[in-house]
């Protein structure tokens, strides 16, 4: 079926909604612009129910939904007519049914230059499609190209004025749409977790992450300036979480201890769900096809085998009598490093950049991930480039990752979780990407050479470490400007909230954004 605008009947208007005092305090009352949005995997039943309690205050005029499932299931309060389904698992894809493409604004040089780093990230975030074949880069190309010029159409075309996500934009086609709204100035809003259990941010660009923690946090230093960390309230959730992140041993968050399946996991929940399918998925692999996609499953096995090996075999037991760095390198592919790192989503650059900048004596320690990257972004030659460092030495994987931050002079890290526990416990963070602590005292944000030479000067010359009291602050920064909720399925697994909590409190969030967007139009 063509995709099309529907039609929306001749007396459809968007309601006129009155926010409660609690939801808009100094806006008073006034009347709702139409909402025309596109809201993009809300698809668990959470999380659709969140939706949904926005839409019983706040009616969308009109509403393109990104989920998953072949058939569409529209969200109530507004009608079937004013939404339109995207399946995400055709669309990703680049497959838009039978959409008239000669009926699409074409594009041109000054968006595809405005859009240069857009194309940078989408052909990095390809990699997330490749678990089982590459895709070259011709094809990837055209797909960058098809997606750009159907969605640039989409959002004039329908008068997009918001888009909404469940989570960081780092799918296909989200992060185009993403791009493409802050290029037309159209607000973007989406969740994001922290490391904490049950606490999100409701965010509106990813190198900004979080960014409303940073005035309260700067206002709370001034206001317990010269306190100790026992004088600064938090509540009993957080104050839990600080006794874990000020312990020597160290606690990993709880997200982090929830198995992710594998491939022999998903093989034998076939065989325990679904025994009957079983002789169907086997003899696929007996046709020409399914005879070059075991193959490539060799191939893959055997490059994953083959790095495995020589990463253990180069890699040492730390000597914790010389001083070191430690770079915890992340799984990929994932949001934690494309898009979260920027410029720095190859890990390598963020070695030789460090590997450059220390001091005479000092290492570079490197821990892999526990969990096994892709085929395609992790081989063999990754980890020869890194031991072509003079000062860089792969750390092995049994060493424990509280040990290695106890005793190092510094952590560096792209987006990770290991630089935010660091802080705790008095160490420097070298940040090559993007994430919510990056405002915190201690953390140093890399850009340039220059940065990091400033960094490396601060912490090995001048034994500059934040301390516990402005970690404590951070903490209470975090408490009075998150979401107690989270829309993620993934992170309601170690939740410790009822899905109505869950709902109220993102669904509440959601309406005071839009109350705060509602007032910087009228007030334009």
């Amino acid at each position: 079926m063509r995709q099309s605008v529907p039609e929306l009947p001749p007396d459809f208007r968007s309601s006129v909604s009155c926010f409660s005092a609690r939801l808009k305090p100094d806006l008073g009352r006034m009347a709702a612009a139409p909402i025309r949005a596109i809201v993009g995997r809300f698809a668990y039943d959470s999380s659709v129910r969140t939706i949904e309690a926005v839409l019983k205050e706040r009616p969308f005029e009109f509403c393109a939904i990104i989920s998953t499932g072949a058939t569409p299931k529209f969200f109530t309060g507004i009608p079937a007519s004013a939404q339109q389904w995207f399946v995400s698992s055709e669309i990703r894809g680049c497959r838009y049914g039978d959409v008239m493409w000669d009926t699409l604004a074409p594009i041109d040089e000054t968006l595809i230059e405005k859009m240069r780093d857009c194309e940078a990230t989408f052909m990095d975030l390809l990699f997330r499609q490749e678990w089982n074949y590459s895709i070259p880069y011709p094809v990837r190309r055209e797909w960058y190209l098809k997606h750009l010029r159907f969605w640039n159409d989409y959002l004039d075309r329908n008068r997009i004025n918001l888009y909404l996500s469940a989570w960081l934009p780092h799918e296909v086609p989200d992060i185009i749409i993403y791009h493409l709204c802050k290029q037309k100035n159209i607000p973007v809003r989406y969740f994001h977790m922290s490391t904490e259990r049950d606490t999100a941010f409701l965010e509106s660009d990813i190198k900004d992450s979080a960014i409303r923690i940073k005035p309260r946090y700067e206002a709370l230093l001034k206001e317990f300036a010269g306190k100790d960390a026992k004088e600064i309230p938090v509540s009993e959730r957080f104050e839990e979480r600080f006794r874990a992140l000020t312990a020597t041993t160290g606690e990993q968050p709880a997200i982090m201890n929830v198995k992710v399946p594998g491939y022999w996991d998903r093989v034998l929940s076939l065989f325990r769900s679904r025994p009957w399918m079983v002789p169907f998925y086997a003899l696929r692999y007996f046709t020409p096809r399914g005879f070059f996609r075991a193959l490539g499953v060799f191939e893959r096995f055997q490059i994953i085998r083959e790095r495995n090996a020589f990463y253990d075999a180069h890699a040492i037991t730390p000597n914790w009598s010389e001083p070191f760095v430690y770079l915890a390198l992340h799984f990929q592919p994932e949001a934690s490093t494309v898009p979260m790192a920027g410029a720095f989503s190859d890990q390598k650059l963020i070695a030789e950049m460090i590997s450059a900048a220390l001091p005479k004596g000092v290492l570079l320690y490197i821990k892999e991930h526990p969990r096994e990257s892709s085929w395609l972004c992790r081989d063999t030659a990754y980890y020869q480039r890194l031991i072509a460092l003079p000062n860089v030495r792969l750390v092995a994987r049994s060493t424990d990752t509280f040990a290695l931050r106890e005793r190092a002079v510094a952590v560096a890290t792209a987006s990770g979780s290991v630089g935010f526990e660091a802080l705790f416990r008095g160490k420097p963070v070298l940040l090559f990407g993007y994430r919510f602590y990056q405002y915190a005292r201690g953390v140093y944000q890399i850009r340039a050479k220059e940065d990091l030479q400033i960094a490396i000067g601060e912490i090995f010359e001048k034994k500059n470490t934040p301390t516990v009291a402005e970690c404590r602050l951070y903490l209470k920064a975090m408490e009075d400007t998150c979401v107690h909720g989270v829309v993620n399925p993934w992170d309601h697994k170690v939740s410790r909230l009822s899905d109505d909590e869950h709902v109220r409190a993102t669904s509440e969030a959601v309406l005071k954004e839009l109350a705060l967007l509602d007032g910087s139009k009228a007030g334009s």
